[in-house]
């Protein structure tokens, strides 16, 4: 199928791209979700602005003292190559890693796959347990962080209205373990759960995607063990993302299983 007809706005500068979005216009990044959303007609936006011109979205990934910064134009395959990544936080590079083919993780951004808000998406799940934060721009000249955690609102959809994300930021590793992990029907597709736990100085973080509207932490087990994750993967506190391709009990039971791999991988009896 065709997309329906929409504008296309191409700006060279934030301030352009801002007030685009401020009239309604939907931000194209890599477009490796957007465009065949828009050719099956599952997604109908009236205009698009192209961020690729924009002169201050850039495509580096830095460290400054104890945070980590992911530009907007970050592609999964730079994530993934980035040596500092793989050796501060090497969970983050193996979601990157396992986006669909050498095509995609060319072109999709980091950036662009949390903010299409699929709870299935490898890096909004890897994110989420790595305690990211989204840094926001407004037209009216205002900036603002947006925990991870507060940033999605429902199935692809996030709290940002007519703000603009400029860049993922999170906290270095400082000797953390981490391991994503996703059952997929075959490579390269589109996860049917997935799951990524993070133990660090503090604590444990587990955030898990495809059981419900957006991707989760499992607070309770992060507070109380492993003891618990039975309880809190129970079918009545979950709504996992309906498909052809399995029931509740069936994507609950898988993500149960993916957890208790994830912590045996870092060193945690479950």
């Amino acid at each position: 199928m065709r997309p329906a007809p929409f504008a296309l706005h191409r700006p060279m500068t934030l301030a352009d791209a801002l007030a685009a979005v401020a009239a309604g216009a939907q931000p194209l990044a890599g477009g490796q979700s957007l465009l065949p959303a828009m050719r099956l007609r599952d997604a109908e936006p009236g205009a698009l602005v192209d961020l690729a011109g924009v002169d201050a979205l850039d495509g580096d990934i830095r460290s400054a003292g104890e945070r980590i910064r992911i530009g907007a134009h970050v592609t999964h395959a730079a994530l993934a190559a980035d040596d500092a990544i793989r050796a501060d936080q090497p969970w983050l590079a193996d979601a990157a890693a396992q986006i669909g083919d050498v095509q995609v993780r060319n072109l999709g951004t980091v950036l662009g796959n949390v903010c299409w808000a699929d709870p299935r998406a490898n890096m909004a799940v890897a994110l989420l347990a790595s305690d990211a934060t989204v840094i926001a721009a407004g037209a009216d000249g205002t900036r603002g962080v947006i925990p991870l955690g507060e940033f999605f609102s429902g199935f692809r959809r996030h709290v940002l209205g007519q703000r603009l994300a400029v860049a993922l930021e999170l906290p270095r590793g400082a000797g953390a373990r981490g391991c994503y992990l996703e059952f997929a029907r075959q490579r390269q597709d589109l996860a049917l759960v997935n799951v990524c736990a993070v133990a660090h100085a503090n604590g444990l973080r587990i955030a898990v995607g495809g059981i419900d509207p957006t991707p989760v932490r499992l607070a309770a087990v992060e507070t109380d063990g492993p003891g618990v994750l039975e309880d809190a993967l129970a079918p009545a506190r979950h709504s996992p993302v309906a498909d052809q391709h399995g029931d509740a009990a069936y994507k609950l039971h898988l993500a149960a299983v993916l957890v208790r791999r994830a912590l045996a991988a870092i060193g945690i009896d479950a």
